[in-house]
């Protein structure tokens, strides 16, 4: 791709963009999940809060659908522009913003200005990252840069069975986050065609020929997309009230079922015919919250502190393994808020059992039950855990400094 030269004599001003024109449905709330109350105010508002502490912005354009009915009263940062172009998808609402950028803001952008591209769900960035962000992209003399999150799992690439093909290097593995930035002219250029397979501006860019650099991001700047994250976001919202100190950690495990094994989840044993495959118990959810209050406290993973090359965590009790967790977690001085866990699987029904797994898992953590979360989803067909040959499980905590 051909980059844009900045204008002579003129130095590249930095715009912001956030995409607001989703409805944001599977959080079922009745309205787009940027309305959402966070501690009386929008999610959209705290999102438009933590992008305005980047003081190098000129305008921040806000792009809702042209119908939107809840923009209106919101306490807007006095940099903010709302900008009625929003479309049918992510990609066609940020092009809608950048033409307005381009042609009718007062000042308007030139092609060689850096426009920040934000997601209006991501409310907690913080300014570091949007510092760090903006000189990367500054001094990398590529066409700009995203925030991302490392990869701090073991990633399995599996087949439809759910039979794992290999073991992915995560040290070259990236969750692609925002903001993203890059120029103006460069970014309206590549969002110009068809958009279809275009998730984020940054696959646009790289579609093009242009070359994106990654900088490390936060765990704060996570998206709130399900009503669990919901949740958390409240929780860090009052931070300032409460003047707690929050982590979040996010944990998923996938095991494929097979004859002659027991059917452990959240070490409760559940009739059927068949049992998760692994190295210990294979308990798929306790693994999922393990890697969550692990991650949280930033004490690595599951597959580090109980390898599956060590003998001695053949068949081993799950429980055990989350209890041990719990006392590294406790060790260094974080406690379980809440946790919210989902396990996923085609059969056997797990809604009766719901209640003990529950129980259990909290027990395991050594918190209340009423901390203790758990929901049961199926596939409805689709892939390996929809065909009955693999159930899965994540979760999601939130601790505090004890």
């Amino acid at each position: 791709m051909r980059q844009t030269k900045p204008a002579e004599g003129a130095s590249p001003r930095v715009f912001a963009l956030v995409p607001a024109a989703g409805v944001g449905s599977r959080m079922g709330l009745g309205r787009p999940k940027q309305y959402m109350d966070l501690a009386g105010r929008t999610m959209l508002e705290a999102t438009l809060e933590a992008l305005s502490a980047l003081k190098e912005l000129s305008c921040i354009a806000v792009v809702v659908s042209p119908d939107d009915p809840w923009i209106g009263g919101l306490r807007l940062p006095a940099s903010a522009r709302v900008v009625r172009r929003g479309g049918a998808s992510r990609a066609e609402t940020v092009r809608g913003g950048l033409e307005w950028l381009l042609r009718e803001a007062r000042p308007a952008a030139r092609p060689d200005d850096w426009v920040m591209v934000h997601d209006a769900a991501r409310p907690f960035v913080p300014r570091e990252d949007l510092e760090r962000l903006l000189a990367a992209a500054r001094s990398g003399g590529g066409s700009g840069a995203i925030l991302a999150l490392p990869m701090t799992d073991t990633v399995k690439r599996v087949d439809r069975s759910g039979r794992v093909l290999e073991t992915l290097d995560r040290s070259e593995l990236f969750r692609a986050a925002t903001p993203q930035v890059f120029r103006a002219g460069e970014l309206a250029a590549a969002l110009s065609g068809d958009l279809s397979g275009v998730t984020d501006e940054s696959s646009a860019i790289e579609r093009s020929g242009g070359e994106v650099r990654v900088v490390s991001g936060s765990l704060c700047n996570f998206k709130v997309t399900l009503p669990g994250d919901a949740r958390i976001a409240r929780l860090i919202a009052r931070e300032g009230e409460e003047k707690m100190d929050l982590r979040v950690g996010q944990g998923w495990d996938i095991h494929r079922l097979e004859a002659g094994r027991r059917l452990i989840l959240g070490g409760v044993e559940i009739p059927f015919e068949k049992g998760l495959a692994g190295h210990s118990d294979a308990d798929a959810l306790l693994h999922a919250v393990t890697d969550a209050v692990l991650g949280a406290a930033g004490l690595g993973d599951i597959g580090e502190m109980f390898s599956p090359a060590e003998a001695r965590w053949k068949d081993a009790d799950s429980r055990e393994l989350l209890a041990r967790a719990m006392e590294r977690v406790r060790g260094a001085g974080w406690e379980v808020v809440n946790l919210d866990a989902t396990v996923t699987a085609e059969r056997p029904r797990l809604t009766p059992w719901k209640s003990a797994i529950r129980a259990s898992v909290a027990a395991a953590l050594g918190v209340p039950e009423a901390l203790v979360n758990v929901k049961a989803k199926t596939k409805e067909g689709q892939d390996a855990v929809g065909e009955g040959l693999a159930i899965e499980a994540s979760a999601a905590v939130l601790l505090k400094k004890a």
